[in-house]
């Protein structure tokens, strides 16, 4: 019997050396595979994957349906030495369309949740490829419309933004707190890289929600000074020194900056 022939069953064993993926079909980003691969090392590829069985110089070969993050890691595994000579697969519905095979790969997911920005990349698949509304959308994959809503915003958010949510640098919560909070792309990226450092600083890998409040409170305390220095300097007409221990002293006596400017000057 040929080591990789298929069995006339529903599932049925496929060497993973003949697995082939197809380009950007699936919308994983993050596949977090060493967790994974010590329990493949261990107890070998528990769940099938779904593939397409096709012939290549004589040899069965799969393109990858569903199953990728189970196939990286059985391959990361291998090159570590692990004898896999198979593991368990299904083969994708005969016939099966584009848009049936992307449901698949969703629907079917058995380890790893898709996190919501790859929810937003097949969501929005599904608006340019296919023309289908937020509600049509919904029901394809038995979600809310508000759940599809919130998953493509987030692919609106700067690229950068999008990036270290997609490698788990940042969550898509703080995400949206930032994009909430800015308007310019600008001032969204520098939140996040002071989300970063602090998340750093604190020796945590992922900045979140409570990151990026520290920076906000940061970034409003300093636009709250940067404000008060305006109008202080407005009122001093141009000079250069200010006596700020007795400023901060009218500051404190006086119910106004007007009125606390207007003693300063008089004693000058």
């Amino acid at each position: 019997m040929e080591l990789n022939a298929t069995k006339r069953t529903d599932l049925f064993l496929i060497d993973p050396r003949n697995i082939v993926v197809m380009d950007g079909f699936n919308v994983r980003r993050d596949f977090d595979l060493n967790e994974l691969k010590e329990q493949i090392k261990a107890n070998g590829v528990l769940n099938p994957v779904t593939v397409i069985p096709f012939k290549e110089d004589g040899v069965e070969k799969y393109k990858l349906v569903d199953g990728e993050r189970r196939y990286r890691a059985t391959m990361l595994a291998i090159s570590e030495c692990a004898t896999i000579p198979f593991i368990k697969a299904l083969k994708a519905p005969k016939g099966a369309t584009t848009e049936q095979l992307y449901i698949e790969q969703m629907m079917r997911n058995e380890g790893k949740r898709f996190s919501e920005l790859e929810c937003a990349i097949m969501f929005r698949r599904f608006k340019e490829e296919f023309g289908y509304s937020q509600v049509e959308i919904a029901e394809k994959f038995k979600k809310s419309p508000a759940f599809i809503s919130k998953c493509l915003s987030l692919l609106d958010l700067p690229q950068y933004l999008q990036d270290k949510i997609a490698n788990g640098e940042l969550s898509a919560k703080a995400a949206r707190e930032i994009s909430s909070t800015y308007a310019h792309e600008n001032d969204q990226v520098r939140a996040a890289k002071t989300a970063l450092r602090t998340a750093k600083a604190n020796g945590k890998t992922t900045a979140t929600n409570k990151e990026v409040q520290s920076a906000l409170k940061d970034s409003k305390q300093a636009k709250a000074i940067a404000d008060a220095l305006r109008s202080v300097w407005a009122y001093l007409d141009g000079e250069k020194t200010v006596d700020v221990d007795r400023l901060i002293k009218l500051l404190d006596s006086t119910s106004s900056l007007h009125s606390a400017m207007k003693e300063y000057k008089k004693a000058k």
